[in-house]
């Protein structure tokens, strides 16, 4: 009995590894899409996703759907055209299905919205999420006051030229970190009577506006209803305007409500190549009392200015390969102090100026990466290979005269 047991076991392993469907199957390949879903309006129309395949070994990329409202087409083995009809009923849902013979099918979710339900006028992807969280300073409730926008705040709030902003006044139950204060998951409504209640959003701060190249709010409008969803890192509002206009509104990365301090303008990557420009470099000696030399240099060109703060061992040149100095680190060779603000800027920053003031309207604080400054006869060049606070690269050369002054008392 025992044999006849061993026996049957065998073969039912046998049936297994002679099984090639299924999960089982080992792909040579990889269709990869740049997104997985697509959400049509009412009226339908056309969406297009672009898709490769990781190990291409040859062959065609077909695409089927399980829906007669919906139609897929691949083109030239590089995207997929999905149409949708018009909706005369309910919200419904489809499955767009990309097949190559190597790969494993790839799914898209489409979805389409009911027949009555209302079209947005504007969706805003926002580049900025931004806020002040003021705890319980002003209401029982912890108050954390966000901003979106395309071009960022400036210190303490403040509008920028040429920008469009969606101001809301939030409040959770859960008080956050206060070095570094997260707004919390969960479902925001709209408070006309202003409770500061959990989960609300008050409307005496609440509200949107566009700025025009002066600074001043060219189109400035109240809140009739808002819902806003936060998600582990995902932001996303569904406002509706007193003038009757419906907005989306959505934003993906960190969920920051900190704003006491100033934070880079840009949102994509900065290179540059500027020869000819005026550069001063100050000793300021050990004045950190760290055992380093201070150095501080400004180069500026036109109505850009770069401002470098670096530690050496000399008195002679601010020569060097810097990194980034280490927040509560006791070792300041060779390195470089960060963008901060204390009053003013300091340490290391690019900005845009009008004359000597700085105008807030473009500036990066230099917070990741290295800067090499090297000096050849009366030039001192400054070489960057940094990031700013939102993570964008800085890259490029500065040069020009440099003066060298003793700052040391």
């Amino acid at each position: 009995m025992r044999k006849l047991f061993s026996l049957l076991a065998i073969a039912s392993m046998l049936f297994v590894a002679c099984d090639k469907g299924g999960d089982d199957v080992e792909y040579k390949s990889t269709i990869n899409l740049s997104k997985k879903s697509v959400e049509f309006g009412k009226a339908g129309g056309t969406e297009t996703i672009s898709f490769t395949i990781l190990n291409s070994l040859g062959g065609k990329v077909t695409a089927s759907d399980n829906a007669e409202w919906v139609d897929a087409v691949v083109d030239f083995n590089a995207e997929v055209i999905i149409t949708v009809e018009a909706n005369s009923g309910e919200a419904r849902e489809a499955i767009v299905t990309l097949n190559y013979e190597h790969a494993k099918p790839a799914e898209i979710l489409v979805k389409q919205k009911s027949a009555d339900s209302r079209d947005f006028d504007v969706e805003f992807v926002a580049h900025r999420f931004e806020g002040i969280y003021y705890g319980t300073e002003y209401s029982s409730t912890p108050n954390y006051y966000i901003i979106l926008s395309d071009r960022g705040a400036k210190s303490v709030g403040k509008t920028r030229t040429n920008a469009t902003y969606y101001f809301l006044d939030m409040y959770h139950s859960s008080a956050a970190n206060a070095e570094n204060p997260v707004l919390p998951n969960g479902e925001y409504k709209y408070d006309k009577s202003n409770s500061y209640a959990n989960l609300t959003i008050s409307e005496e701060s609440s509200w949107y506006c566009v700025t025009d190249e002066a600074g001043d709010n060219a189109v400035a409008k109240s809140f009739e209803s808002v819902t806003a969803t936060v998600n582990n890192g995902k932001f996303e509002a569904v406002i509706e305007l007193t003038s009757g206009e419906l907005h989306k509104v959505t934003f993906s990365g960190e969920l920051v409500a900190f704003i006491d301090y100033y934070r880079s303008t840009f949102y994509e990557d900065v290179e540059f190549n500027i020869q000819g420009a005026t550069i001063t470099a100050g000793l300021y000696g050990d004045s950190y009392e760290v055992g380093q030399q201070n150095w501080f240099i400004e180069a500026k060109k036109g109505n850009e200015l770069f401002m470098v703060e670096v530690f050496n061992a000399s008195t002679e040149k601010c020569d060097g390969l810097y990194q980034m100095l280490v927040p509560d680190s006791s070792n300041y060779a060779n390195t470089y102090i960060p963008g901060m603000e204390n009053n003013g800027l300091i340490g290391t920053w690019y900005a845009k100026v009008d004359g000597d003031k700085i105008t807030g309207d473009a500036w990066a604080p230099m917070n990741e990466g290295a800067i090499r400054l090297s000096t050849a006869g009366n030039t001192l060049t400054i070489e960057y290979g940094c990031k700013d606070d939102w993570g964008n690269n800085f890259t490029g050369t500065v040069s020009g005269d440099v003066t060298v002054k003793d700052m040391r008392e």
